[in-house]
């Protein structure tokens, strides 16, 4: 936080190129979540419908979420700034904390209940507890905390036997869904709000011990070392960015190789189509350990590749970036409009390949409207309001 002007203004430049790809990035593993029930169901496994499921764990699942989660534990160091920890920044931080939460609220219930902004407004507090610890003490705290989401992934008893058992089994009944999911869709707004508020119980409340807060802190974790070692913004040789990038890639594809053929056997289509029947073990300890090795490789070679990137890309996507609550939200609201007020009949019919159409269009739309908003506004919608509730505060980057 030492360098001059220009260099400040490069790094936040950088951060914001980062943030936009992974915003774009996350789209494509949540739509078969904005379009129906599962991630992994194809219905018509041709061709162009399986190289769509294969691109999709191959590239996307769960490669960008961990960016952004870096990026938003590292963004507790540029908003506290030069002052360091204080009781005003702490109060500041927190208020900026329950307003995310708020609006993670309003976003689960009234749009999609698949809303990551309540896992992250519930782990940024936690944030103030590691803001002095030591770079190695942030990567261990990271790496335990993402160890213990991939042990419950694949062994759900361990939760089962702890936590759940703990904190939830002895009292909470989900009860029977009022509806189907096609039925909410296809019915009044009413019925879409009162089957999102049962989907709720588990996708926000329950499931916030079992995967969401291991997982978000375990990146949030590790992105603060690496911002404290000046990795996350750019600051490293291009050498370096260059092996992080090949021991990470070396590393974690034959892991994600194996998740994908584990994938594929026990999938009751692509499988088929592939002729590939197999139950191999470990499936989701392989794969998800492969997808955050492999988003290491992702964050070097977006470093490697920022320089080289042609100006007109970097000014399309860093707006993408700089407004990425706001993009993350349109998301939501894109796919209730097309799926429940458009294209009702549609919701959970359609498999990956339309999938890849549906987030180039909306890649374009971000893309044109994130860059017209922000020629005339300083930012974007969401992240106006959140600043203006929040109170305002000199920082390096917000």
């Amino acid at each position: 936080m030492t360098q001059s002007a220009p260099e400040q203004k490069k790094r936040i430049q950088s951060l914001d190129f980062i943030r936009g790809i992974a915003i774009l990035g996350m789209l494509v593993p949540n739509i078969p979540w904005h379009a129906g029930n599962s991630m992994s169901r194809v219905y018509d496994a041709d061709l162009s419908s399986t190289l769509a499921w294969l691109a999709q764990y191959l590239i996307f699942d769960q490669r960008f979420m961990p960016l952004f989660c870096m990026l938003f534990g590292a963004s507790i160091y540029l908003l506290a700034g030069s002052d360091g920890l204080t009781p005003k920044f702490n109060r500041y931080f927190l208020r900026r904390m329950s307003i995310l939460l708020f609006f993670g609220v309003l976003h689960a219930y009234l749009l999609w209940p698949g809303d990551i902004l309540i896992t992250y407004a519930i782990c940024g507090p936690l944030l103030l507890l590691f803001f002095r610890s030591p770079i190695w003490l942030l990567l261990t705290a990271g790496i335990l905390f993402k160890g213990v989401d991939l042990l419950f992934g694949e062994w759900p008893q361990l939760y089962s036997a702890t936590i759940e058992r703990l904190l939830f089994s002895w009292w909470v009944d989900y009860g029977d869904a009022p509806s189907s999911a096609a039925a909410a869709y296809a019915g009044s707004y009413v019925d879409l709000f009162t089957y999102n508020a049962w989907r709720n119980q588990f996708l926000q409340w329950t499931a916030l011990p079992y995967f969401r807060i291991w997982n978000a802190l375990g990146f949030m974790l590790i992105g603060m070392a690496f911002f404290r070692a000046g990795i996350l913004q750019g600051n490293r040789s291009v050498d370096f960015y260059k092996r992080m990038a090949w021991i990470s890639f070396v590393v974690s594809l034959p892991l994600l190789i194996y998740g994908i053929l584990a994938r594929i056997g026990v999938n009751s289509s692509i499988g088929p189509f592939l002729g590939f029947i197999e139950d191999l073990p470990l499936q989701n300890i392989t794969f998800r350990t492969g997808t955050a090795i492999m988003s290491f490789t992702v964050l070097a070679a977006l470093h490697l590749l920022y320089p080289q990137v042609s100006e007109r890309l970097r000014k399309a996507v860093e707006p993408v970036g700089r407004t990425a609550l706001s993009n993350y939200v349109f998301h939501s609201v894109f796919f209730l409009m097309l799926f429940h007020v458009a294209l009702p009949s549609r919701f959970d019919t359609l498999d990956h390949d339309t999938f890849f159409i549906l987030a180039v269009i909306v890649w374009g739309l971000q893309l044109i409207g994130s860059n017209l908003w922000l020629k005339r506004y300083k930012q974007g919608p969401l992240e106006g309001v959140w600043r203006r509730l929040a109170g305002k505060k000199q920082v390096a980057q917000s």
